[in-house]
């Protein structure tokens, strides 16, 4: 498995863990590294009402490794939000690693997955049928990662379902530590083909919120670990 295969999968974990973190009206950009290196950029950007939100994420190969790599992705999520909860209506990506370009659009109705599309197809998926009460990649993201009081970041957690492959986000229970919220947290594989970075079912990772002058808890960065070093996706000032 090549270094770029390697670091475009990791940028897709970063992406998992950060995507769509925002609320009612958020804008951000994050940088990606590994061991210190520039990997990549994530834009992210939210709008939400009391009943209702839309989300878009990107992410792009950037630095060093922009120069040898050219992965992206590009998604956007539409929904409800019922009982403080969101609830996607369709999902739209288009994303490339170095082995395929893929377009997926996803449409919900009542929680359940009822139509997807994932050109060109992996070699293997769940049911969508069976994945009643998952998110999609941005919508998981908006709904664990958000702006959010406090005290009510982390300690919760999110089954995920991008079409090909369902996955689970975890964060543990907050600890307050150098002024921020840092909680543990683990990215776990449930079903669906195994990533090719890993045949590994689970990958731990750390996640920081800190509070800002109006009571809110922001993202600020996410970190893990991978065979090439640490890798961080940091929130830009």
């Amino acid at each position: 498995m090549s270094w770029i295969d390697r670091t475009a999968r990791a940028g897709a974990l970063a992406l998992a863990l950060g995507a769509g973190g925002m609320a009612q009206a958020q804008d951000a950009v994050f940088d990606f590294y590994i061991s210190g290196i520039k990997a990549g950029e994530m834009t992210m950007s939210a709008r939400s009402t009391a009943d209702s939100y839309s989300a878009t994420s990107s992410i792009r190969a950037a630095g060093a490794v922009g120069l040898v790599a050219n992965f992206f992705f590009d998604g956007k999520s539409s929904g409800r939000i019922v009982g403080g909860k969101v609830s996607p209506i369709r999902y739209e990506a288009n994303s490339k690693s170095p082995r395929a370009e893929r377009k997926t659009v996803m449409d919900w109705r009542n929680g359940v997955p009822v139509s997807v599309s994932v050109v060109p197809p992996r070699g293997s998926a769940p049911d969508p049928a069976t994945q009643g009460g998952t998110l999609d990649p941005v919508s998981a993201g908006l709904a664990l990662l958000g702006d959010a009081a406090p005290d009510t970041v982390c300690d919760a957690s999110v089954d995920v379902f991008d079409g090909s492959r369902r996955s689970r986000l975890s964060l543990g229970a907050p600890v307050a530590k150098d002024g921020a919220l840092t909680c543990k947290g683990a990215y776990s594989r449930i079903e669906g083909e195994a990533q090719s970075m890993s045949s590994r079912r689970e990958f731990p990772f750390e996640v920081t919120f800190r509070e800002g002058g109006d009571g809110i808890a922001r993202l600020e960065r996410v970190e893990t670990r991978t065979q090439f070093g640490k890798a961080v996706l940091e929130r830009r000032d």
